[in-house]
């Protein structure tokens, strides 16, 4: 086991106020299975990521900062 992860996992809880926050990491550290969230996509959630991921290899895509500025130039109209 890594102690470094663990001493700066428990620095970080000594620092941390936000309860939800502390809650949450608790029921993760609890959880005895570990949840791959690949596995709770339905097949056909599955089938659209791996057909944007197919398109992202070619190029189809757009940048978020392009994405804005067209949104910007919409708003405009």
């Amino acid at each position: 086991m890594n102690s470094e992860i663990k001493n700066e996992l428990h620095k970080l809880i000594d620092n941390c106020d936000n309860e939800l926050l502390l809650s949450e990491a608790r029921s993760l550290l609890e959880s005895k299975e570990i949840k791959d969230w690949w596995d709770e996509l339905t097949d056909e959630d599955k089938n659209l990521v791996l057909e944007s991921e197919a398109e992202y290899e070619k190029g189809n895509f757009i940048s978020h900062e392009k994405l804005m500025q067209q949104f910007e130039t919409w708003k405009k109209k």
